[in-house]
C-alpha cells in the first residue's frame, strides 16, 4: 500500500552500508519509523530527505506495519539551521520534545502546525532562539494535556508580588503562601512565558527570564514524561556560558 503525507524528519539512524532510519513526524500518522534505501550514496536523489528538520511530502511503501520511504517532495530543508550552534540545539530541543510525547496512529494537527511555526521562527535570524522554543513547548504541552495554568496574574489583578511558587502536579502558578510542594520562580521566568504565550506580560519583568523559563519547561517536562531532554539542556548551558 502507498501513503503520502506531509511529513518533518525528527531523528536519523544510519542503517547497514548505505540506508538510514527516519523517525518522521505526520500530522495525520503521528510519529512513524521509515526506512530509506541507498540514500547514503553520492549520488542518491532522495538524500535530501534524510536530513533532520526536512519538512516534505513524503511517498511511503506500507507492508506488514513498516514503511518505505519511495519518494519525497521537498517543501523546505531548514538546512540554514546548521550554521548556527544555538539555533541547531533548539531545533534539537523541539524535535526530541516531540520525540517524547508523540504516538504511533494518532493525529497532531496543532502539534504539526506549531513545529513548523518554531522551525520557520528559528531560521529566521531576527528571532529569539528562546522565545520561538518557549513558545512551542507550551504549544506541545498543550497538546499533549499537560498546560501551564499562567491565570495567576488575572486573579490577583495584576499584583503578583515578588516571588511565585511553581506547582508541578497541577503546572499552575501561585503566591508562595499558597503552595506547599513545588518551586520557587523568578516573576521574570512567569512573564516571559506569558510572553511566549501571546498573553499580557510586563516588560520591564522580562530580564534573566528566558534561560529561567527553558529550565522551568525542562523540569516540568521530564516531570511528566520521565524523559532527560538532553539537547534542551545543551542549549541551556550555551545560555550560561554567555
Amino acid at each position: 500500500m502507498e501513503i503520502k503525507t506531509d511529513a518533518i524528519v525528527l531523528q536519523t539512524l544510519d542503517y547497514k552500508d548505505n540506508d538510514k532510519l527516519l523517525t518522521l513526524f505526520s500530522p495525520s500518522l503521528g510519529k512513524i519509523t521509515a526506512g530509506i534505501r541507498g540514500v547514503k550514496k553520492p549520488t542518491a536523489k532522495l538524500a535530501f530527505s534524510a536530513q533532520p528538520f526536512c519538512f516534505a511530502e513524503y511517498v511511503l511503501a506500507e507492508k506488514g506495519g513498516r514503511y518505505t520511504v519511495t519518494g519525497a517532495y521537498l517543501h523546505e530543508s531548514f538546512f540554514s539551521l546548521r550554521y548556527d550552534i544555538e539555533r541547531f540545539y533548539a531545533a534539537c530541543a523541539a524535535a526530541e520534545v516531540c520525540l517524547s510525547i508523540l504516538q504511533e496512529n494518532e493525529r497532531y494537527d496543532g502539534l504539526f502546525i506549531g513545529l513548523i511555526g518554531c522551525l520557520k521562527a528559528l531560521a529566521l535570524v531576527e528571532e529569539d532562539v528562546a522565545e520561538a522554543l518557549i513558545g512551542f513547548i507550551q504549544i506541545a504541552l498543550r497538546e499533549s494535556g499537560y498546560s501551564l495554568d499562567l491565570s495567576f496574574l488575572e486573579e490577583c489583578e495584576g499584583d503578583i508580588g515578588e516571588r511565585l511558587w511553581f506547582d508541578f502536579a497541577d503546572g499552575r502558578f501561585t503566591s508562595l503562601d499558597r503552595c506547599t510542594q513545588g518551586e520557587r520562580v523568578s516573576v521574570s521566568t512567569y512573564h516571559t512565558l506569558r510572553k511566549c504565550a501571546g498573553l499580557t506580560y510586563s516588560e520591564t519583568a522580562l530580564s534573566g527570564g528566558r534561560k529561567r523559563a527553558l529550565r522551568l519547561l525542562r523540569a516540568y517536562l521530564s516531570e511528566r514524561t520521565e524523559a532527560r531532554y538532553e539537547n534542551l539542556g545543551e542549549l541551556i548551558r550555551l545560555y550560561e556560558e554567555k
